[in-house]
Order: structure tokens, then C-alpha cells, then sequence
């Protein structure tokens, strides 16, 4: 009461000093009452309201009036922020909350006003629930341990209330620490998915910013040795994988083993555990493919080796399928090497099969070309063969005989198509009106044309690889066998005929018994198996023509002219002595009758170096001179063959120069038919001509190494 006192004596001391005068008692009298009485907040605004129209003198009393006013319209517009807060519940927009503190003294401010304001009330209501709940979060805190979700319950309340209780920082730390310590315990649990490094850095980071407990501590601690393992063991598979060493199954199995005890999803363990699973997968494989019906083919060995390299796991199946591949890999080689000319435009595998498409002129020039070029590589379509198909023996044997009919068709349409074509070396024939073309893709006219005793058709000297005449004479004392003209090698084949080496039956068979020991099966090997056995199936079928009544007469006859052509008198000129091919000739070892490479595309290896032809040149000049000096001596044919003895000797040889071996068998029915031919003499000229130009160019050739040779001393 005393301060009610003082402020009415205070509203009462300016009604006092107030001049006697009747207006000014009037003035001051409404006001005086106004705020002895505690009025309203509505009838305060009432009087502020009649003095501001009845334009009262400003006074100290007035004053007081409009600040009074100010600060109850203040508090009103703030208490009722805050009970439309306390109303909105969970949809209360966040604000700028007050302590509990401020809240009572807001609410002594409210009682302190000179008005009466019912929303007094409503604060007083807030306070005690806020007071309220100050004391459920002092229960929750001491109790322990403490419960995550009621302190998160509480946590929310306090947000609603808008009240900042003192206890709401621990809160909110104990809330923290919870949160964390569940988030540690759900990442580490083992039936909850395995959490990553990362997952576990960042569970530490967000730890660090947690406020220490001695759970915080312990987990942490947990957390971080946890860490300190996983990585080790991270590191460790990573190693396994990288490493040049590659590790057996057995220690990988013994790393993954013992990583899976650790609750974290490591990469690099996983990807150890995948390899080994691919590691298992191909062993199986391997065993499968091993313990097959046959035995394993090259490119499936080479599938599974290159699987096998990929693999961070180290395998000793992997060192028996590399050895086996390198062995297979050599005997190819050799076989290459065997068969295939130098710089070959042909595989292997084309080489001993039979050529289907022999009967087209066009598309094995086609072919031949494309392949000079570089631009035909498959040779997996042969026979009509696909990959898959060359898997199988079976497949390949029936295709093989088949491309031998096919073959054998093809060459006699492709020999009565070329028959027809007019000669180059006829008088009346011209380059316009030929159709021959040679592999140059020109056409060959004049002279120096040879026509392919297998396809014939014609083709420039130049171009192609020719027998040469002078290595194929091979004099004995005391005679010399030049006139048996039928014994020259004269015979002639083309590069689209004659694909490969041709070796000997004897060095086939060597390689066959190689391939025997291979436990890996290769498309070429089962190709050389087919084509020796129709080699041995057409020598056995020469000889037994060759042993008949009527060729041995034959033969016999010819063996007795030369002896008589070796009994004759020789005339006084100097011998003939004719440098042989060296023995380390590519294009004549294991065969006599290759035939050598003069030049052009064919890219043959040369018979004689240019050393020893500058050393013989002038007996390879003399001996040439005598041979064309006896041309006009030789006369023919020598025997009558019987068209019952000569059409199949015609086959026969037909057949035999379609494979690509080298038999003696094939010589000899040649020599035979030759006898029974008249002597080809433009032919005869013709590689004689081709031999001096390449004895010229050889010597030349021979001059310039010598003189860089003189220039190096």
C-alpha cells in the first residue's frame, strides 16, 4: 500500500500546484481519478484519447499517461506472443525464447503496471508450467542412465514451451551423447548392416564435438581401436591385391576369415573374397575342361589363362595351362615355319586346309590381294567353319573332306575356264583381247608370260616364283644327262596354287609326332592330321599306279634312254658346273622341288647370295649359253602314252599338286607325262631368259655389297 500511496500523492501533487482557476480543475480531475482507481488498459486509452481531442496542456501527468499506456500496450502484445506460442503446441514457429528468469520478470513488470490487464493471468499459467517442467528435467537428468527418448521428449517440450529453462544446455548435451551413443551401438550391432571406414571416421568426428562422458570416453575409445584393426586389415587385403607375389587360396582364405569377425564392411576384403570366389570358379573350370571327352582346345586354354593372369590369387593350375599354351604356341611356330613362305600372306591354318573356293579365279585373287594388303585376316570361315565349329574334331574332319571334293571341282572348272582364255604368246594376241590377269594385276603379254600347270592360267615371269633349270641339272661323270629334257624342272605353279613351302611326308610326320604329345588340341593340328592322311592316301595310290604293268614299262623305257643318253659320246667343251642351293635355303629345306623366288609380290626367299653369284658368274653365264645352244637338239616325246594310261596319270597328278606336300611320287608321274608330251621349248626359253635377267640383277647386286663392303675397311 505504501506504493500506492506515494504515486497517488504523486498524480495529487501537480492537481495542487494546479493555478485556482475552475478550467484547470477540471483538466486534472479525470486524470487524478483515472489512475488513483487502477483503470483498464481500454479506459487508459480512452483518456489518452479525450486528452488528445481535448488538447490538454502537456504536463508531467499527461506524460506519465502516454507512457503508462506504452509499456501496458507492451506487455500485452508480449504475453500474448507468448500464450499463441504455448496454443500453437508442435507448430510453434521458432522465436527468440526467454529465460525463466525473464519470465518473471516480465511477470512483476505486468503486476507493477497502474492498469489492470487480464492476460496476467495466462503468464502466471506459463510460469507455472514452465516451473513444472523445470522439474521433470531435473528428475530425468539424475536419473541413470538416462533415457535417449524421454530426454528428446523433454528436449521438444522446452522448444514448445518457449521458455528457456537453466537446465536446457545439459539437456541438450545429455541428448547429444545419447543420440551419438545409439548411433555407435545401431553401426556396430551384428545384425544391422555393417557400416564403412567412412561411416566410422565420421561417427569419431561427431564424437569429438559430443561433451565427454565416460561412456562418450569409452565408446570412442571402442570406436577408435575398432578403426585402428579394420584399417589394418584393409591394408593388408589391399597388399594381397596389388602385390606382384600373388598369394595361394589358403592365405587368403585365412585373411578373409579372420576380417570377418570385424563388424565393418571393408572394400578391399570384399573384393579379396570375390577374387577368391573367381579363383575357385576357374579352378573348377580348369578341371572340367581337363577331364573332357578331348583333350582341351588352344583358344579355350588361352581364355582360361588370360583369366587366370587377371586373377590377384596365385595358382598353380595356372602354371601347368602356360606351359602347355607355350608348348602349343612353339609347335604352331614350327609348323609355320615349316609350311609357310617367307613373308606369307597366308595362316597356317589356311595353308593346310583345302581351298573351297578354288573354281573362282576372281575371288581368290580377291582374297590374295586382300591379303597382300593386310586386309583379310579371319581364317575361321574356312570349309564354312565358324569358331565353335573348330572346336570339334568331328566337324573339322567332315569339313575337310568336303573342301577336298570342293577343291578338286573347283580346279577343273577353273582349268577349262582358263584353257579357253587366248595365250599372250600368240602372234595375233593382245593386251586388249586377253583375259588372263597376273598378280600384279596387269596383263601378261609377250615372251615372258608362264602359264600355271595346275590352274592354267598366265602370269608374268616376273611376278611369280619359276624354276630354275640350271640347279635342277646335276651332270655325272662321265656323261651328261642334258638331253633327258622330260627330267628338267621346268614345272610351274602359281602363288594362288602353290600357298606354302610344301615340305617333305617326312617332316610332316615329325610334326604330327609332336602334336602327339601336346595334351592341347589346335585347329591346325587336326588340319595337318587331315591333310597327311590324303597325302598318304594319294602316295599309296601313286605308287600302286606307278607299280602297274604298263607304267613300269614306261618306266623302264625312259630309264633305259638315259642310260643310252648317258653311253653317248660327249662333245669336248667344258663341263657344266652348276652351283647347288646352300643347305640352309628356307624355300628348299626339307624339299627338293619348292620352287625359288625370282621377285615380284610373292616375296620368296632367295636361292643364291649375291656373293656367290659374282663368284660363279662366269660358268653360271657359260652353262646358261650351252643349255640354249642344246635346244634345238631336243626333240619328243620320247613315249607313247596310251589315253587309258595317260588320263588317269593326269588325275593323279592333278590331285598331287593340289596338296600342299611334297612327294616323290608327284616327280615322278611328271617326268612320265612330260615324256609323253613334246618338249616345251617356249617355256624353256622363257625361263632361261628369266634366269640371265636375275643372274644380271643378283650381280649387280653382288658389286654394290662388295664395294660397301671395301668402303667399311
Amino acid at each position: 500500500m505504501g506504493g500506492s500511496e506515494g504515486l497517488h500523492r504523486q498524480v495529487l501533487l501537480p492537481f495542487l500546484l494546479c493555478p485556482p482557476s475552475r478550467s484547470a480543475c477540471t483538466q486534472c480531475r479525470p486524470l487524478l481519478a483515472a489512475l488513483t482507481l487502477s483503470p483498464g488498459l481500454e479506459e487508459l486509452r480512452a483518456l489518452e484519447s479525450e486528452a488528445r481531442e481535448r488538447r490538454f496542456p502537456s504536463s508531467e501527468l499527461l506524460q506519465r499517461l502516454k507512457n503508462c499506456l506504452s509499456e501496458a500496450e507492451a506487455c500485452v502484445s508480449r504475453a500474448l506472443g507468448l500464450v499463441s506460442g504455448q496454443e500453437a503446441g508442435p507448430h510453434r514457429v521458432a522465436d527468440v525464447q526467454m529465460t525463466l528468469a525473464e519470465l518473471r520478470a516480465f511477470l512483476d513488470q505486468m503486476s507493477n503496471l497502474p492498469c489492470a490487464m487480464h492476460q496476467i493471468g495466462d503468464v502466471r499459467g506459463v510460469l507455472e508450467q514452465v516451473e513444472a517442467y523445470q522439474a521433470e528435467v531435473c528428475e530425468a537428468l539424475a536419473s541413470l542412465p538416462p533415457s535417449p527418448a524421454l530426454l528428446q521428449a523433454l528436449l521438444e517440450r522446452g522448444r514448445q514451451l518457449g521458455v528457456e529453462v537453466p537446465e536446457a544446455q545439459e539437456l541438450q548435451q545429455q541428448v547429444e551423447q545419447a543420440r551419438w551413443l545409439d548411433e555407435v551401438k545401431r553401426t556396430l550391432a551384428p545384425p544391422a548392416r555393417r557400416g564403412t571406414l567412412a561411416v566410422m571416421r565420421g561417427l569419431l568426428l561427431a564424437g569429438a564435438s559430443v561433451a565427454p562422458s565416460p561412456a562418450v570416453d569409452k565408446a570412442r575409445a571402442e570406436l577408435q581401436e575398432l578403426l585402428t584393426i579394420a584399417e589394418r586389415w584393409e591394408e593388408k587385403a589391399h597388399l594381397c591385391l596389388e602385390a606382384r607375389q600373388k598369394h595361394p587360396p589358403a592365405t587368403l582364405e585365412a585373411i578373409i576369415y579372420e576380417a570377418e569377425n570385424i563388424p565393418v564392411h571393408l572394400p578391399n576384403i570384399q573384393a579379396l573374397k570375390e577374387a577368391l570366389a573367381k579363383a575357385r570358379a576357374w579352378i573348377a573350370d580348369v578341371d572340367e575342361i581337363q577331364n573332357g571327352d578331348h583333350y582341351p582346345c588352344l583358344d579355350d586354354l588361352e581364355g582360361l589363362v588370360a583369366v587366370g593372369r587377371d586373377l590377384p590369387v596365385g595358382l598353380e593350375e595356372l602354371r601347368q595351362l602356360e606351359l602347355q599354351v607355350l608348348t602349343a604356341h612353339s609347335w604352331r611356330e614350327k609348323a609355320s615355319k615349316t609350311f609357310l613362305k617367307k613373308n606369307s600372306c597366308y595362316t597356317l591354318l589356311e595353308v593346310l586346309c583345302p581351298c573351297a573356293d578354288a573354281g573362282s579365279d576372281s575371288t581368290k585373287r580377291s582374297r590374295w590381294m586382300e591379303k597382300e594388303l593386310g586386309l583379310y585376316k579371319s581364317d575361321t570361315e574356312l570349309l564354312g567353319l565358324s569358331a565353335q565349329d573348330l572346336r570339334d574334331p568331328g566337324s573339322v574332319i567332315v569339313a575337310f573332306k568336303e573342301g577336298e571334293q570342293k577343291e578338286k571341282e573347283g580346279i577343273l572348272r577353273l582349268r577349262r575356264a582358263n584353257s579357253a582364255k587366248p595365250s599372250p604368246l600368240a602372234a595375233l594376241t593382245s593386251a586388249a583381247s586377253a583375259s588372263s590377269l597376273c598378280v600384279c594385276g596387269q596383263v601378261p603379254a609377250g615372251a615372258g608370260a608362264l602359264r600355271c600347270d595346275l590352274c592354267q592360267d598366265w602370269f608374268h615371269g616376273r611376278c611369280v616364283s619359276v624354276p630354275r633349270l640350271l640347279n635342277s641339272l646335276r651332270p655325272s661323270p662321265p656323261s651328261s644327262p642334258l638331253l633327258a629334257w622330260w627330267e628338267w624342272d621346268t614345272k610351274f605353279l602359281c602363288p594362288l596354287c602353290m600357298r606354302s613351302r610344301r615340305p617333305r611326308l617326312e617332316t610332316i610326320l615329325a610334326l604330327l609326332v609332336a602334336l602327339q604329345r601336346l595334351p592341347v588340341r589346335l585347329p591346325e593340328g587336326e588340319a595337318l592330321q587331315c591333310l597327311t592322311e590324303r597325302a598318304i592316301s594319294w602316295q599309296g595310290r601313286a605308287r600302286q599306279a606307278l607299280a602297274s604293268e604298263d607304267v613300269s614299262a614306261l618306266m623302264g623305257r625312259l630309264t633305259d634312254l638315259r642310260q643310252r643318253l648317258q653311253a653317248e659320246p660327249r662333245s669336248p667343251e667344258p663341263p657344266i658346273l652348276l652351283p647347288s642351293a646352300p643347305a640352309s635355303d628356307p624355300l628348299r629345306e626339307g624339299s627338293g622341288k619348292d620352287m625359288p623366288k625370282a621377285q615380284g609380290l610373292e616375296n620368296g626367299d632367295s636361292v643364291t647370295s649375291p656373293e656367290k653369284v659374282a663368284a660363279g658368274e662366269g660358268s653360271g653365264k657359260r652353262d646358261l649359253e650351252l643349255l640354249s645352244s642344246l635346244l634345238p637338239q631336243l626333240t619328243g616325246p620320247v613315249l607313247e602314252l596310251p589315253e587309258a594310261t595317260r588320263a588317269p596319270l593326269e588325275e593323279l597328278m592333278l590331285e598331287g599338286d593340289l596338296l600342299e606336300v611334297t612327294l616323290d611320287e608327284n616327280h615322278s608321274i611328271w617326268q612320265l607325262l612330260q615324256a609323253g608330251r613334246p618338249p616345251d621349248l617356249q617355256r624353256v626359253c622363257t625361263l632361261l631368259e628369266l634366269e640371265k635377267a636375275e643372274r644380271h640383277g643378283s650381280r649387280g647386286r653382288g658389286r654394290a655389297l662388295e664395294r660397301r663392303r671395301r668402303r667399311k675397311k
